[in-house]
């Protein structure tokens, strides 16, 4: 039996390959190794419709620019026996890269495998030795990839893990009057002159003495506003009495005074209301309470205002008259 089958790879990478007997073994279809290391296992072959288990040795010869390989087994289901010789050879191709492995062999078999035809005998060892030439040119292609990347990680220069020197004063930054060294347009820092003494500049705590000094001189052109409106306040309170009407407790007045007042950060952090607000303290007044101490100066104020209307309206009326 001769055939012949194609491999996108040189022969002296074939070559190279027949010198593992190991690798060439994992590359038979259908050939399971025995776990003691050797070449010998079970083959089973594909024939017609049926598969026949051999089990039996290998034998891997290189001779000549070629390999030939000896395989001896029986049935494992039966009393027949076969033997196969096949020499190997890979060779060039002239028009295409690449090679042709040429497989030329004979067998000698007795028991199941002679019940076959003829055709279908043929058949089998011709798919056999094609997945063969496959399988082998996976395993190559695989392990020329792992040989170029452990080439290239090999030609990898190391990284360079040292720091390099500290250059920062080499144009003479961080150096006083580092900026004429630097930036030639930037002028150096000026000398300070002799006798100047370490620094004439105010202290901070003189600078916050002065400032308030101004603050105070502010307020005092800008007059007491809450003092007028106070004094403003004492004369109604005055009118309501000649009237009969009730002052409320300077305590509220005050009160009413700062809540109307209060600034905006203080509104910002006031506590929460409603139901989100805290529980009162034991013997705090509840929120009704606080409502009417803060609702009776206001109602106050404003009745206030109306007897006010009500007599600068009746004075006008009487001029009138």
């Amino acid at each position: 039996m001769e055939h012949e089958v194609y491999l996108p790879l040189s022969a002296t990478a074939v070559r190279s390959a027949f010198a593992e007997p190991e690798r060439v073994a994992r590359c038979v279809p259908g050939l399971r190794l025995e776990p003691d290391g050797g070449l010998a296992g079970r083959l089973k072959v594909r024939i017609g419709s049926s598969t026949i288990t051999y089990r039996g040795t290998l034998t891997l010869t290189e001779r000549g620019e070629g390999l030939t390989i000896e395989a001896v087994g029986g049935e494992v289901r039966g009393e027949g026996a076969a033997r196969l010789v096949l020499t190997v050879v890979p060779r060039p191709v002239a028009d295409r890269p690449g090679c042709t492995l040429s497989f030329a062999g004979t067998v000698e078999a007795g028991g199941r495998l002679v019940e076959y035809a003829a055709d279908q005998r043929a058949a089998a060892g011709r798919r056999l030795l094609d997945r063969f030439a496959e399988t082998l040119v996976e395993e190559l292609a695989t392990a020329m990839e792992a040989v170029d990347v452990r080439d290239a990680l090999e030609t990898v220069d190391p990284v360079d893990t040292e720091e390099p020197p500290p250059t920062a004063l080499a144009a003479g930054i961080g150096a006083p009057g580092d900026n004429e060294p630097a930036i030639p347009v930037i002028p150096a820092a000026p000398e300070p002159e002799p006798g100047l003494g370490p620094s004439t500049e105010p202290s901070s705590e003189s600078a916050s003495e002065g400032e308030a000094e101004l603050w105070a001189a502010d307020l005092g052109e800008l007059g007491d506003p809450a003092g007028a409106e106070a004094g403003e306040e004492i004369e109604v309170a005055d009118d309501l009495v000649a009237a009969g009407v009730a002052v409320p407790e300077p305590e509220a007045d005050f009160a009413r005074r700062t809540m109307i007042g209060r600034s905006a950060e203080e509104v910002d952090h006031a506590p929460p209301r409603g139901r989100y607000a805290p529980d009162p303290a034991p013997g705090q007044p509840t929120g009704a309470a606080v409502v009417l101490r803060w609702a009776a100066p206001a109602a106050a104020i404003a009745l206030a205002s109306v007897v006010i209307v009500g007599r600068a309206l009746r004075r006008r009326r009487a001029a009138l008259r």
